[in-house]
C-alpha cells in the first residue's frame, strides 16, 4: 500500500487515459504473487470491491481494492492495496487458502479422519529486500465418519529467507546477497538467459497476456469495466 500523504489526484496514478489506478499500480504485484503461488493463473475472480473517483481525468480510477479469485485447483486467493493508505506503511501482502485434505494420522481410532486447511500469507512481497514473512496457519479437525466434528485447533508458524542459502535445499547453491533488492535478481536472470544459462524465473509473452487478463478480471468484476485499448503507441 502507499500512504496518503505520498500520493495525490494530480500524480501519473490517478490519470485514467495513462492507465491510472490502484490495481494497475499496485495490485498488479499482488496479482503475480497469486499466479506464482498457485502455479496457474485463476478461473474467476469472484469479488471485487473497489473504491474509485469519478470526476475528470481520474474518472474510475480506483484509489483502493479488495480482490478475491478462484484457481483451478480449488484454492482461493485474495489480493488488496490501496494508494490513499493510512500514514504508517504497512508492508503489500497476499493470502492463499488451500483446499481441505485429509491428513494421514496412524494414532485415530478407526472411522476417523484428520482434515486440514491452510491459510498462507506472504508479507512483504514488494521490496523483501527491507523484511518480508511467509505466515502459515494450520486449521485441523478430527471428524468421525458421519461428519461429527471430535477436535479442532489451529497451529501457526512463520519462515522467511533473505537469500538463497537461507532457502536452502535446491535453492542453496544459487548466486545472492541479502542487501539485492529484486532489481539485482532480475538482472543476474536477465544475464542468465543473454548467455544460455538456466534462469530461475522468466516472464514470457504469454505471462504478460495472462497478467492483463486478471487485472481485467478484477475490473470487469469491480463494475468499473476492463481498461479500453490505448491510443497511444
Amino acid at each position: 500500500m502507499i500512504p496518503w500523504w505520498a500520493s495525490n489526484k494530480d500524480q501519473i496514478h490517478f490519470n485514467y487515459n495513462l492507465s491510472g489506478g490502484t490495481i494497475m499500480a499496485m495490485g498488479t504485484y499482488n496479482f503475480a504473487a497469486l499466479r506464482l503461488l498457485f502455479g496457474d493463473s485463476p478461473e474467476e475472480c469472484v469479488s471485487c470491491d473497489a473504491k474509485a473517483f469519478t470526476d475528470g481525468i481520474h474518472d474510475k480510477c480506483d484509489y483502493e481494492f479488495k480482490a478475491t479469485f478462484r484457481f483451478p485447483n480449488g484454492g482461493i486467493g485474495i489480493a488488496s492495496s490501496t494508494l490513499m493508505g493510512e500514514a504508517i506503511i504497512k508492508p503489500s501482502w497476499v493470502t492463499v487458502y488451500t483446499k481441505e485434505a485429509i491428513i494421514a494420522n496412524d494414532a485415530l481410532p478407526a472411522g476417523q479422519t484428520q482434515r486440514q486447511k491452510r491459510e498462507l500469507t506472504l508479507q512483504g512481497l514488494v521490496h523483501g529486500v527491507f523484511w518480508h514473512r511467509i505466515d502459515v496457519k494450520e486449521i485441523n479437525e478430527i471428524r468421525t465418519m458421519e461428519g461429527t466434528v471430535v477436535k479442532k485447533w489451529e497451529e501457526a508458524s512463520s519462515r522467511k529467507a533473505y537469500t538463497w542459502k537461507e532457502a536452502g535445499g535446491e535453492f542453496a547453491d544459487l548466486p545472492g546477497e541479502t542487501y539485492w533488492m529484486s532489481y539485482r535478481h532480475q538482472l543476474e536472470q536477465f544475464v542468465n538467459r543473454v548467455k544460455g544459462r538456466r534462469t530461475q524465473c522468466w516472464v514470457e509473452r504469454e505471462d504478460s497476456i495472462a497478467q492483463m487478463k486478471m487485472v481485467d478480471m478484477a475490473y470487469e468484476k469491480s463494475g468499473l469495466g476492463p481498461r479500453p485499448t490505448s491510443s497511444f503507441r
